[in-house]
């Protein structure tokens, strides 16, 4: 496989992988709590949430755009290994710890809901819209997709058409998903993607890493 190709096939996944794990996470809380605190708050959480990690996307990607291709490739390498860890460490927790990512999913949709409902005195069958109960809303997407943001402006640096085709290929799969069921969302393993984004950023962060070494 050419060097290009290398390049093309690392975006697309990169950007694919980074945007399902972190974004599953954001579609999950969203579905379970659009009941409580209202569709109006929810989305426009989301929404100022992704627009937020877009704008950190491209801050970043223009950073790496203006270092040497020798530095670039080392700080992608970095980045990509940095989330290599992450991802794998979670599935070490999933498949060997024990760990429910359903119990984790379901203690935070209670923490977003019970800070909006502490805004007032008896919890509203739904709550009203306002910015401001739209921020725990926020704050999750703002996370998540910070993390999805260093991925995807690794990833755009080198390729920026195959990272935004697969950004948008994950988050139409992800809208797909929530529009049909919330139990599609939790029902796959996540110690199976984790492990399947560990490798997939181990070994790009590998190759990046070691291009930028033997480029110095």
């Amino acid at each position: 496989m050419s060097g290009e190709a290398v390049v093309i096939v690392a975006s697309f996944l990169l950007a694919f992988k980074a945007v399902l794990l972190e974004g599953s996470e954001v579609a999950i809380l969203a579905v379970a709590t659009v009941r409580q605190l209202g569709k109006q708050n929810v989305l426009t959480g989301v929404l100022l949430g992704a627009a937020g990690s877009l704008f950190v996307f491209l801050a970043v990607r223009q950073v790496f755009l203006l270092l040497p291709e020798a530095l670039v490739d080392l700080a992608t390498g970095a980045v990509l290994l940095y989330f290599s860890y992450k991802f794998l460490r979670g599935f070490r927790r999933y498949y060997f710890g024990g760990r429910s990512f359903r119990e984790k999913m379901e203690r935070m949709s209670r923490e977003i809901v019970e800070k909006d409902e502490s805004r007032y005195g008896t919890a509203p069958a739904v709550i009203p819209f306002s910015f401001m109960n739209s921020l725990p809303v926020l704050t999750i997407t703002l996370t998540e997709g910070f993390e999805a943001s260093l991925v995807l402006a690794a990833a755009g640096t080198f390729n920026l058409v195959w990272t935004a085709v697969g950004g948008l290929l994950s988050v139409a799969l992800l809208v797909t998903v929530s529009a049909v069921s919330y139990e599609y969302l939790v029902r796959v393993p996540r110690w199976l993607l984790d492990l399947i984004a560990g490798v997939v950023l181990l070994t790009f962060g590998g190759f990046f890493l070691l291009s930028g070494i033997l480029a110095l």
